[in-house]
């Protein structure tokens, strides 16, 4: 898996926890699954049924077999370049 980060300057806390193609976000406290291992090569999908708000998944599609998503990271004022311009991940499982 492909994660894309979409840096936003918050004082709210938002974590990930990734099992295979699942993320489940944690938002101030709430928590939301959002599972992958169903889309199809080809597909992107962009508009999430959550409780969160603002939904912290912003796209998900699978290119060539790899799932690419694109996810918020929230960072703080004085946050470093690396957390306010982060580099995309590669998560393996």
């Amino acid at each position: 898996m492909l994660i894309h980060y979409s840096p936003q300057r918050s004082d709210r806390q938002l974590s990930y926890e990734i099992s295979g193609e699942t993320i489940t976000a944690t938002l101030d406290g709430q928590t939301d699954t959002f599972d992958f291992s169903g889309l199809p090569d080809g597909a992107e999908a962009v508009d999430f049924q959550t409780s969160l708000d603002p939904c912290p998944v912003l796209s998900a599609k699978r290119i060539n077999g790899r799932l690419e998503v694109t996810l918020l990271k929230f960072h703080g004022p004085d946050a470093p370049e690396s957390e306010r311009f982060p580099a995309p991940e590669e998560v393996t499982f």
